[in-house]
């Protein structure tokens, strides 16, 4: 994202927009929920499909236990992670989201 370009747009309108490359805006999970982790962020422990335990919630992070077979009973921490839709709009923006 080019700095100079950077346009402040209004909160309500950035969280209109409904592009099929992030989540919708608000995410609601509950403690002892079982989720599911959407990216690869390391494939031979947290990949896309791997089933996760809610344990814990906090503003960034979601404490979680590992429910696949493997690395079952592991707690991971999962982070948000920036994601610059591709979609064909005219402008750029950063949308952090969990990937679940």
């Amino acid at each position: 994202m080019n700095q100079d370009e950077i346009v402040n747009y209004p909160t309500e309108f950035l969280k209109s927009l409904d592009l099929p490359c992030i989540s919708p805006h608000v995410l609601t999970l509950e403690f002892g929920v079982s989720i599911i982790f959407l990216r690869n962020i390391n494939p031979s422990r947290l990949s896309n499909g791997t089933r996760l335990l809610v344990e814990k919630l906090m503003n960034n992070i979601i404490e979680a236990t590992i429910l696949n077979e493997k690395f079952k009973g592991e707690d991971v921490l999962l982070s948000c992670i920036p994601i610059i839709p591709a979609a064909n709009i005219l402008f750029e923006f950063k949308h952090l989201q969990f990937s679940v």
